[in-house]
């Protein structure tokens, strides 16, 4: 294959990658199209690792899916690749339960008995509810179908939008909820699913933030049996059916050009292969300081990518029990863990932050106060081993390197606090955990070279103006996907993914 001229070559096989190619080979047959990795299996964070002797799969990323009922953007692409039907899609009963001390409140699948059920729960916070969904409803629906607005098929109120400019653009979701709310547990509750996205409240825009709860609650969610993996091969699965093809274990060391401003390819591993497009699905911090030849005059980029800033990093306990999760007591398919003190986990982390994150200040901050995702990936996938995985945001600086005696105590610190969590909120868990493994920021960068060990790419707080880093972009033919443009989530990577290739299509 080297020398070989390819129509597009895509730097990272990633879940947008993969999304755009799938959906080039199937809108324009014959394309040549080559993805090329470093690692050994596609599809980046849409991937697992298997631990035989405990018969367990371990899915990298939190394959929840957003977008999956009608209407959903989602669900819509899907569809259009033929993969609704060669996907086993499995749908919750619940959207969370969420746990503090001896409570817990499974909330439904359902924005209106959400609803519902909060203001049961929460009954002095009754306007503060309504407003939010009214919020929801209205300005998060106008975010979600943003890339509808682009093409025209969505055309919304410009009221509305005006009025999300001017009120709703610059505040944080912890400045938007404290404006709604007094009640810190409510508050924490509402913006847990920061989670899905990389962000705390205090990191993430409320005007955003409200388009990941209408694209999560409004408009359906929902795994994949299997884990996000079979999502992943599938879609590789249709760009070889359409003659592309993915090539693995290969390291991308520069993006060619041929010295007049346009791109020609790519230097890897294995030798160069040529195209007149590359895509490239990797942090672009990376790119840029390690891809291109030092003549490349990217200055105007690297100015734009100081305010790019990454999403948090995740530190990860995957835990494999000797019995069935739900059969002990962890009976949904996903869970939400509060401090006992909820209103103390914002300014512990701002404390943390404020001191350099020294490590017992950012463990509090962040493993103790923080709230902790929990998926029971038995229940989604029985075949998969009773494995449960907890999930916290967290911050790479507090981590020492890797290989370092400090590195693997704070990685036992870790898996000891947040399991102890977890048996504390369901006790029925405790003496039955077979087998922990504690995946860190580090990981991340690791297997990724994502900035930060973010996987979720960049953040969506409330300056964008970083997010415009590809814009005009000095070598012709380039292109960036990724999370680090289309923004966290699954459905953000494909809803980008089918822009970039209708691009294609209309160029």
């Amino acid at each position: 294959m080297t020398g070989q001229a390819w129509d597009a070559i895509f730097v990272g096989a990633g879940i947008t990658s993969l999304a755009c190619a799938a959906m080039l080979a199937q809108r324009q047959p014959g394309l040549r199209l080559l993805l090329i990795d470093k690692h050994i299996v596609a599809g980046g964070y849409a991937s697992v690792f298997r631990r035989p002797r405990q018969d367990a799969t371990f899915d990298c990323s939190l394959h929840k899916l957003s977008g999956m009922q009608e209407g959903g953007n989602l669900i819509r692409i899907l569809r259009q690749l033929g993969l609704d039907q060669s996907l086993e899609l499995v749908y919750p009963h619940d959207y969370f339960c969420a746990y503090r001390g001896d409570e817990a409140l499974a909330l439904a699948n359902d924005v209106d008995q959400v609803q519902q059920q909060l203001l049961a729960r929460f009954p002095g916070q009754a306007e503060g509810i309504a407003q939010f969904f009214e919020q929801v409803a209205t300005f998060g629906r106008n975010g979600y179908y943003q890339f509808q607005m682009l093409d025209g098929s969505f055309e919304p109120d410009i009221a509305q939008l005006r009025y999300a400019h001017r009120h709703l653009k610059h505040k944080t979701v912890r400045e938007g909820l404290a404006e709604l709310f007094s009640d810190p547990l409510l508050i924490e509750i509402l913006a847990a699913p920061g989670i899905y996205v990389g962000g705390y409240p205090e990191d993430l825009g409320y005007l955003y933030y409200l388009h990941v709860v209408y694209a999560t609650l409004n408009r359906g969610n929902a795994y994949v049996r299997g884990a996000s993996e079979q999502l992943s091969a599938q879609l590789v699965q249709r760009i070889e059916q359409g003659g592309g093809q993915v090539l693995l274990s290969t390291r991308v060391e520069k993006v060619l050009d041929d010295g007049q401003g346009k791109v020609r390819g790519v230097a890897t591993s294995r030798g160069e292969f040529l195209a007149p497009r590359v895509y490239i699905n990797a942090s672009p911090h990376y790119a840029v300081e390690h891809l291109f030849a030092a003549d490349t005059p990217l200055a105007p980029v690297r100015q734009k990518l100081a305010n790019l800033k990454p999403a948090r990093s995740t530190t990860t306990v995957y835990l494999v029990l000797d019995q069935a999760p739900e059969s002990l007591g962890l009976a949904h398919s996903e869970s939400m863990l509060f401090a006992d003190a909820p209103a103390s986990a914002g300014p512990a982390r701002d404390a943390a932050a404020l001191a350099g994150h020294p490590h017992a200040l950012s463990e509090q901050a962040y493993w103790q106060l923080s709230p902790m995702e929990v998926t029971n990936y038995h229940l989604l996938d029985p075949e998969g081993g009773r494995v449960v995985c907890l999930n916290v945001l967290d911050a790479i600086d507090q981590w020492p390197q890797r290989r370092t005696p400090e590195y693997r105590a704070k990685k036992q610190r870790a898996a000891e606090v947040l399991v102890e969590r977890l048996l504390t909120a369901v006790p029925g868990l405790r003496g039955h955990v077979l087998h922990t493994e504690v995946a860190t920021p580090h990981t991340y960068v690791r297997f990724t070279n994502n900035t930060a060990g973010s996987g979720y790419g960049a953040m969506v707080g409330t300056d964008l103006s970083g997010h415009v880093f590809h814009h005009g972009f000095p070598l012709a033919g380039v292109h960036f996907l990724s999370a680090w443009v289309a923004g966290p989530s699954y459905e953000a990577a494909f809803g980008y993914a089918e822009m970039k290739a209708g691009q294609w299509v209309a160029a």
